[in-house]
């Protein structure tokens, strides 16, 4: 037992290692990693990332997506759940040149209308009840066994008893 512990170790360890290890960053090219010259240079401080351009809130409960929309929408795969959202762009000077879309209206861009959500509301209560009635009848089940029991065994004593002393019970 002792052994398969530590070969268990030994073998984590060793495909953790392997399977984590980060490369270097891109655009040095190392004798060991060759291919790293070929990805381009894409290190680039985190501040010089634009901030979102737009804020969402919710209009809407979360509710479970359709199978259609599990394979084929980006919000539901996570969750399998969507909740609807109003997004709405933070600089008014962007917003207004995002919705002229006279001219090309496949260069128009639209906001997201849905997000995941990890919860929906009447599935979760859906599933309370089921886990409360469930335990319920048990419970239930459980305390007429004990006092069925209870009553079998206290006759049984009787009856012994009964025997012992010579009184006929009916």
């Amino acid at each position: 037992m002792k052994y398969i512990l530590i070969l268990l170790l030994f073998i984590t360890f060793t495909f953790a290692d392997t399977r984590y290890r980060r490369t270097p960053p891109f655009g040095i090219a190392d004798k060991d990693n060759n291919k790293s010259k070929h990805l381009g240079d894409y290190t680039h401080s985190h501040e010089t990332v634009n901030k979102s351009t737009y804020s969402c809130h919710s209009i809407g409960e979360c509710q479970v997506c359709s199978p259609l929309e599990m394979k084929t929408q980006p919000y539901c795969v996570e969750f399998g759940n969507k909740e609807a959202i109003r997004c709405e762009w933070d600089d008014p000077e962007l917003a207004d040149k995002k919705n002229q879309t006279q001219i090309y209206e496949d260069d128009a861009i639209s906001l997201p209308s849905f997000r995941a959500c990890p919860r929906v509301r009447s599935v979760e209560r859906a599933k309370f009840i089921k886990f409360e009635g469930f335990n319920t009848s048990i419970a239930v089940i459980s305390v007429i066994v004990f006092t069925w029991r209870q009553r079998k065994i206290a006759r049984e004593q009787y009856q012994r008893l009964a025997q012992r002393i010579g009184v006929t019970v009916v």
